[in-house]
């Protein structure tokens, strides 16, 4: 090795062509100018052997650049990743006998430039900590092009194809060519706002507002995740516009038409345009490094997977479960209370997040019969509160207290369907579990089943139409919803003992449970059939109508099918009206 320090050859070690460079005098001037191998001592040995110790000077140290400081702050933030991965790689590998460390109570939540994670409290948030400290040292503005390299994503490819579509834009610039004229994108938000969607509550509405005028100011600066969001509100927009406003579709002119075609496209081409751009933008914006705003676009992308594909639930279960290992990356199964640094503000949309995944990945996976993401993952995220947007906003020192539960707000719904679709959870679990369940716990089980549903207020329960004049309609399809989740839930916990060889005295209630609970949806699907008509007081709510609900009717004509066909529940004979109900169907089969 020469004295700079370099090894032979080029300099990357493969003995190349020789390439100049800079080379760092560390010699003494009088071993420098002799041409003599200095030992860089203090005097060196050279200049002892000469008798001119005095003689013995070194160059002094290059001054320090900022621009070095900025090296050094990069050196720093990358050996920050080196230690996550360590944390993440420790998780994996630690045999599963050895004995748990100590952990910081709750785990933390790091939030970097572009990406937010959450890691559990292991001895190596103390090197994190001082890292973070030291880095504030060196901190200097980083250039707006430079690019933190994710390690994963190097190693092993990116997921991120599920998004892509084969028409996707090449550049920013033609992404932002697919939004259609302002005034267009105006009204498909104010149709998306009023149209009470079941993601809405995941947007704040006032934040997102300012988001959006600020977006207008200079569109080239907006984040791709932020264009995602709002590429999939205009989707989602289209989609209620075709069911509450057709004729506004219908009048769109060429020049709004993503497709730039001669004659504005359908209503169904131009949600798959606007929810295609909005995955593009989700892929370019690098969602597997999340933060807040990758949440909710990612959040409304799967929804409107789960609202239009009616044929098959499977890409929706896919993305579905993708959106939760997100979620998990950035603590959202840890309630925020139990996080440091988590603002009033972030707590609570970080629970309306985590809450509506739950819901979907829960209703998806039982329509297709696959176990649920969530089955395995412990969580002690609270429910959201009963608050309106104006109640809260980023520059809430504290949350306000949360509105009585007799209040019918925007959260009334999302609140109770979470509540009902956290037991619907465990009864799901039970019907996969390879083990089946003693009845002890089936009904225990049961017990807080009833016990959520007594807790919904009485305005969220079914009443006969002819009482429901006088209220919202999507208060009264809300009111169905709830009920279906509830009746499901006690046909899927009870029907096991329906196919009993021989019925068991003790399980009486469960069949008569299942049963009741069967001819409940039936009942639901009679009434929504003729509410739905032309004219009628849902006729604009066909939405509603998705295939989890069809799904749902289906399981209860099976139910009633098994009672009809079978003379072993003696207990069904002394219920006159639950019978009546029953040889009605069966005539009308």
């Amino acid at each position: 090795m020469d004295e700079s320090g370099a090894g032979p050859g080029n300099g990357n070690g493969n003995g190349g062509p020789h390439v100049k460079r800079t080379r760092i005098l560390l010699s003494c001037s009088v071993c420098r100018n002799s041409k003599l191998k200095c030992d860089r001592a203090q005097p060196c040995g050279q200049c002892l052997k000469k008798c001119k110790p005095s003689a013995c000077e070194y160059a002094p140290k290059p001054e320090k650049h900022k621009k070095q400081a900025k090296g050094m702050a990069a050196r720093l933030k990358r050996l920050e990743g080196m230690v996550k991965g360590m944390i993440d790689s420790e998780s994996l590998t630690r045999p599963a006998d050895a004995p748990d460390e100590p952990t910081a109570a709750g785990g933390q939540v790091i939030r970097g430039d572009r990406a937010t994670s959450y890691v559990g409290g292991t001895h190596f948030m103390a090197i994190l900590e001082d890292i973070d400290e030291l880095k504030s040292y060196f901190e200097v503005p980083e250039d707006e092009e430079t690019e933190d390299l994710d390690a994963y994503e190097e190693a092993a490819g990116s997921p991120e194809l599920l998004l892509f579509s084969r028409s996707a834009p090449r550049n920013r610039d033609e992404l932002l060519a697919l939004l259609p004229e302002k005034s267009v994108i105006d009204r498909l938000m104010m149709r998306y706002f009023n149209s009470n969607s079941p993601s809405q509550h995941i947007l704040h509405k006032p934040t997102f507002s300012k988001e959006y005028q600020q977006f207008w100011q200079d569109p080239s600066k907006t984040s791709y995740h932020w264009l995602a969001c709002l590429f999939m509100v205009i989707s989602l927009g289209v989609f209620f516009s075709s069911f509450q406003a057709p004729h506004e579709l219908d009048a769109d002119s060429s020049s709004s038409s993503p497709t730039g075609a001669g004659t504005a496209p359908s209503a169904m081409d131009r949600f798959r345009q606007y929810r295609n751009a909005g995955g593009t933008a989700l892929v370019w914006g690098k969602y597997s490094r999340p933060n807040n705003m990758t949440l909710q676009a990612f959040l409304l992308y799967v929804e409107g997977d789960f609202m239009v594909n009616r044929d098959t639930q499977m890409n929706c279960y896919l993305l579905s479960s993708v959106l939760i290992r997100l979620m998990l990356k950035m603590g959202l199964h840890r309630d925020p209370s139990k996080l440091p640094n988590i603002s009033p503000y972030d707590g609570e949309m970080r629970r309306r997040y985590w809450n509506l995944a739950i819901q979907i990945d829960l209703l998806v996976s039982f329509h297709l019969g696959l176990p649920s993401m969530i089955h395995g993952i412990e969580s002690d995220t609270l429910l959201p509160r009963n608050l309106i947007d104006e109640d809260f906003d980023e520059e809430s020192r504290k949350l306000p207290l949360a509105r009585p539960a007799a209040d019918y707000t925007p959260l009334t719904y999302p609140i109770n369907k979470a509540a009902l679709c956290r037991v619907f959870g465990l009864v799901a679990r039970q019907a996969h579990a390879l083990t089946v369940p003693g009845y002890a716990e089936v009904m225990r089980v049961d017990g807080v089943l009833e016990c959520t549903w007594s807790q919904v207020p009485g305005f969220m329960k079914v009443k006969p139409m002819e009482e429901s004049v006088m209220d919202p309609p999507l208060q009264v399809v809300q009111r169905f919803g709830l009920a279906s989740i509830y009746q499901k839930s006690r046909c899927v916990l009870h029907r096991r003992y329906l196919t009993e060889a021989n019925p068991k005295r003790e399980h009486a209630y469960s069949r008569k449970t299942c049963l009741e609970a069967a001819l409940a949806l039936l009942d639901y699907q009679s009434i929504i059939y003729g509410a739905c008509k032309p004219g009628a007081m849902l006729s604009h709510m066909g939405w509603f109508m998705s295939s989890l609900a069809i799904n749902d009717f289906l399981l209860a004509d099976m139910i009633v099918s098994l009672v009809l066909q079978s003379e072993n529940y003696p207990e069904f004979g002394g219920d006159s009206d639950l019978m009546m109900q029953v040889s009605i169907l069966g005539s009308d089969s």
